[in-house]
C-alpha cells in the first residue's frame, strides 16, 4: 500500500463492511483486555484501574467532537472548489493537541493522585500523551470519513484495538506494574495516528482544507465538543460518576462498571464507530429522507436491544460468574436493564448524528447536555443501590435528550 492508496475513495456500500469488520476486531480486542485484566487485578484492583481507563476514554470522548465536525465540514465541502481557501484541519489539530498536552502535563501533579489514588501521579503522563495524540486521530478520521475514504477510516480502530491488546498482554505476561499497564493502554493512540498518516498522507492533505474560516471552525467545534463532553460522561466516563455517587463499596463498583462496559458494547461500540458514516449519510440526504432513515435506525435498534436484554436477563449472571468469578456476578434482571439503558443511549446517538448533519449545532449540544445532567442527577438522588441508580440515570437522561433532538432538530 502506498501513500497514494486513497486516490479512489471507497464507496459507502463497500465501506460499511470494512468499518464494521474493523470495529468488531477492535471491540473484541477490548473485550479480551477486560477478560484478562479484571481477573488479574480483582474487583477492587480493577475498580482503581478502571478509573484511569474511564478518565482517558472520557477525555477522548470529549474530543470526539473534533471528528464529528471535521466529518461534517469535509463532507459539506465535497465536491470542492479548489480555488477556495479556508481552515486547515491538520493545523487546527496540531494547535489543539499541543494545547491539550501542555495543560494536562503541567497540571497532572494537581489532579492525578485525587483521581487515580496515592502514588499514581505519573499516570497523568500516559493520559496526556494519549489525549494529545487523539486530537490528531480525530481530525484525520474526520477527513477520511468526510471524503468517504472508508478503507483508511477502518484502519484506525484496527490498529488501535489490536496494538492495545498486544501491549496489555505483554505487560501482564512480564508482571510489570499498573503504570506500565496505563502506558500500554495509551500508546496505541499515537501509534494509530502515525500509521494512518503515513499510508494516507496525500489524501489527508488534499481534503483537510475546508470552507469554514478558523473562527467558524472553532465555534462549530466548540459546540460539538460540548455535546461530546456530555456524551463522554454518559458513555466512557460514567464509572467516574458512579465512583463519586455510588458509595464506598469498591468491589460492588468494580462489578457494576465491568457489567456496564460489557452490556453496552454490542450496541454502542458499532454505533460510535459508525457515527461519522451516519453523519456523511445524513448530510447527503434531504430533511425528510434523513428523518425517515433515523426512524428506521431507531426501530432496528429497539428490536435488537429488546432481544439482547432478554438474553442478558436469562443467562447473563451465569456467564459473568463463569468468565470473571463470583465477585463480578450480578442479577440477570439488572444486566437486562443495563442493556436496555445502552439502547437508550444508542437512540440519542442516532438523533444526535441526524441533527448535527443538519447543522443544528446548538440543538445537538443542548440535547446531549440535558441527557448528561439528568443522568448524573438521577444517579445521585434516585433511591436504591448502585445498580438501580445506574439504570435509572442511563434510561431517563438519554430519552429526554433524544426527545429534545427530535422536537427541535427535526422541525423546519
Amino acid at each position: 500500500m502506498t501513500a497514494d492508496a486513497d486516490a479512489v475513495p471507497v464507496t459507502s456500500r463497500r465501506g460499511l463492511p470494512l468499518v464494521l469488520a474493523a470495529t468488531a476486531i477492535s471491540a473484541a480486542s477490548s473485550f479480551v483486555i477486560l477478560l484478562i485484566v479484571a481477573p488479574a487485578l480483582g474487583p477492587a484492583g480493577y475498580a482503581s484501574f478502571s478509573v484511569f481507563w474511564a478518565a482517558l476514554f472520557m477525555l477522548v470522548g470529549v474530543l470526539f467532537g473534533v471528528q464529528q465536525e471535521a466529518t461534517r465540514a469535509v463532507a459539506d465541502a465535497v465536491p470542492r472548489d479548489t480555488s477556495r481557501r479556508g481552515a486547515s484541519l491538520v493545523h487546527f489539530a496540531v494547535v489543539l493537541g499541543g494545547g491539550a498536552l501542555a495543560i494536562l502535563a503541567a497540571t497532572g501533579p494537581l489532579w492525578a493522585e485525587p483521581v487515580f489514588g496515592a502514588g499514581h501521579t505519573v499516570w497523568a503522563f500516559p493520559l496526556a500523551i494519549a489525549v494529545a495524540s487523539y486530537v490528531g486521530v480525530a481530525a484525520v478520521n474526520g477527513v477520511l470519513a468526510g471524503s468517504a475514504n472508508w478503507s483508511g477510516f477502518a484502519l484506525v480502530p484496527l490498529v488501535d484495538g489490536v496494538s492495545r491488546l498486544v501491549l496489555v498482554g505483554i505487560v501482564l505476561l512480564t508482571g510489570a506494574d499498573t503504570t506500565a499497564l496505563c502506558w500500554a493502554v495509551a500508546v496505541p493512540f499515537p501509534l494509530s495516528l502515525v500509521v494512518v498518516a503515513l499510508f494516507w498522507r496525500s489524501g489527508i492533505a488534499r481534503h483537510s482544507v475546508v470552507g469554514e474560516s478558523y473562527g467558524r471552525l472553532t465555534a462549530n467545534v466548540a459546540r460539538t465538543v460540548v455535546a461530546s463532553a456530555a456524551n463522554a460522561v454518559l458513555v466512557n466516563g460514567f464509572p467516574v460518576v458512579l465512583a463519586l455517587f455510588g458509595g464506598g463499596d469498591r468491589a460492588a463498583l468494580g462489578a457494576v462498571v465491568l457489567a456496564l462496559t460489557l452490556t453496552r458494547a454490542p450496541i454502542l461500540v458499532p454505533l460510535t464507530a459508525l457515527q461519522s458514516m451516519l453523519i456523511t449519510r445524513f448530510s447527503a440526504s434531504s430533511r425528510s429522507a434523513s428523518i425517515r432513515f433515523a426512524l428506521l435506525l431507531i426501530g432496528c435498534l429497539a428490536v435488537f436491544t429488546a432481544f439482547a436484554a432478554f438474553l442478558a436477563a436469562l443467562c447473563g449472571e451465569a456467564v459473568f460468574a463463569w468468565l470473571f468469578g463470583d465477585g463480578f456476578a450480578l442479577d440477570g434482571m439488572l444486566l437486562g436493564f443495563l442493556v436496555g439503558a445502552s439502547g437508550c443511549l444508542g437512540v440519542l446517538t442516532v438523533t444526535g448524528a441526524s441533527v448535527l448533519a443538519a447543522k443544528r449545532h446548538t440543538v445537538f449540544a443542548t440535547g446531549w447536555v440535558l441527557a448528561c445532567v439528568l443522568s448524573v442527577v438521577l444517579v445521585a438522588v434516585f433511591p436504591g443501590d448502585i445498580g438501580t441508580r445506574t439504570v435509572a440515570g442511563l434510561i431517563g437522561g438519554p430519552l429526554i435528550g433524544a426527545s429534545w433532538h427530535a422536537a427541535f432538530g427535526w422541525r423546519r
